[in-house]
């Protein structure tokens, strides 16, 4: 009988970390493995709806919500029925049910996967205190794994640092034409389109964005220049009013959830994330494996790989001023733009690919259960 494994999450809304777990779902049952992908939290169901194409990959979400937290105590009936041979679980409150559930009572190996820069100190309390119950502990950046060492004292034995993984071929390889893709947004072709592809949420710091955007708006640089912002989440209307209030809603177009994101990204003329702190930043990073030109904060996370004037432009975290300058400099100067373009999209190329980080995983994988099957 093959070995099963339990990929854990918190919640069904697709987001960066739901598509790394796609991918990771797929290649183990690729790899012989039997693959569950569960959720504390139903979201809105896209990643286990994703999953379902694979029929072989066994999907549940608990159903977990602020009225009903008990219902988690049903992953303990699970791991006794199921019975995995090893645990992955994706962010704080999955690995940490992970750990008491599943290690302290059940014996179960548990990878837990760290995808910020920080956390509240709450969380890191918890997180030192159970630190014993897991197997390795993974950190997409050296930001997160200073993170780690330092405040969660995680030992170096546990400790890897394990990149996100991309399907860059994919992202490179849009299905219809730009300039279809324009006309759909309700784009023209002399917009200069500065996009961002992030939920809204505090942390992505979309204020700072659009803040920066009526900044550039102001410029002569600016004045073609159109904002295009992919996603959704609790800011949803904050954002929607903020863009109202500052008299940009012609000029900023909100394209919702997209999956189709070839065709998002080839759209662009460059991208820019203000976030406040990141574990990484997946939607950066694909930016870069596209070849857009990069604009971000100095934030923990990007810092890790966005390096200023080689494969991006870099600003102060919260800082609107120092985003719509360095916007401008892309506009402005076509050879910086096209040269930081070249270095990002080599750079994701080496050390974003879907290989390396299952690779790295599989290694893990073999440490805790021997040879896959």
């Amino acid at each position: 009988m093959p070995a099963r494994i339990l990929i854990l999450t918190t919640t069904g809304s697709w987001g960066g970390t739901e598509n790394q777990i796609a991918h990771q779902a797929r290649h183990l049952l690729a790899q012989g493995f039997q693959v569950t992908a569960g959720t504390l939290m139903d979201g809105d169901g896209t990643l286990l709806r994703e999953l379902s194409a694979s029929p072989e990959i066994t999907t549940f979400s608990l159903h977990t919500t602020m009225r009903t937290p008990w219902r988690v105590m049903d992953l303990a009936t699970r791991l006794g029925d199921d019975r995995p041979s090893l645990v992955i679980a994706y962010l704080f409150h999955p690995y940490l049910v992970a750990r008491i559930l599943g290690k302290l009572f059940r014996r179960i190996p548990v990878i837990s996967s760290f995808r910020s820069g920080g956390q509240e100190k709450w969380r890191s309390f918890l997180d030192r205190m159970t630190m014993p119950l897991t197997d390795f502990y993974v950190v997409p950046s050296e930001d997160s794994a200073r993170f780690a060492r330092e405040e969660l004292r995680v030992p170096e034995k546990k400790l890897r640092v394990i990149p996100i993984g991309l399907d860059i071929a994919w992202l490179r390889s849009p299905n219809i034409p730009r300039e279809q893709t324009r006309e759909q947004l309700g784009l023209a072709e002399q917009d200069f389109v500065i996009g961002c592809v992030a939920r809204f949420h505090p942390v992505k710091d979309h204020e700072t964005l659009l803040r920066a955007f009526k900044e550039l708006r102001g410029s002569e640089e600016g004045k073609y220049s159109k904002l295009l912002l992919v996603g959704k989440g609790e800011d949803d209307l904050k954002v929607r009013s903020l863009t109202e209030k500052l008299e940009l809603l012609e000029h900023v177009v909100f394209a919702g959830f997209r999956r189709d994101l070839p065709e998002i990204y080839s759209a662009m003329d460059a991208a820019c994330y203000t976030s406040r702190m990141e574990g990484l930043g997946n939607a950066a990073v694909e930016a870069l494996s596209v070849g857009l030109p990069v604009i971000a904060t100095s934030a923990p996370g990007f810092t890790t790989y966005l390096r200023h004037e080689q494969n991006a432009l870099l600003a102060p975290v919260g800082d609107p001023k120092a985003i719509s300058r360095a916007i401008a400099r892309v506009i402005s100067e076509p050879e910086l733009a096209s040269r930081i373009s070249r270095q990002a999209s080599a750079d994701a190329l080496e050390r974003y690919s879907l290989k390396a980080c299952s690779t790295a995983y599989d290694a893990l994988i073999r440490e805790l259960l021997g040879s896959p099957p």
